[in-house]
């Protein structure tokens, strides 16, 4: 892993405690989506529509 990944992956694990502080929980899938934006693996327009994906199945779970 090369430096520019650690330091996402360190700023990503900072994010999820930070939000888990509130009482927010940042799964597996999402930080898979966020990990492979800031990488720039994938667009904007497409992470954005994956996320989108995400709380559409979400709410269908509740």
């Amino acid at each position: 892993m090369n430096e520019k990944e650690q330091k996402i992956k360190q700023a990503m694990k900072n994010s999820a405690a930070s939000l888990a502080v509130d009482g927010h929980i940042v799964t597996k899938e999402m930080s898979d989506l966020v990990y492979r934006k800031l990488k720039g693996e994938i667009t904007h327009e497409q992470f954005m529509a994956e996320a989108l994906r995400m709380t559409s199945n979400k709410e269908k779970e509740m």
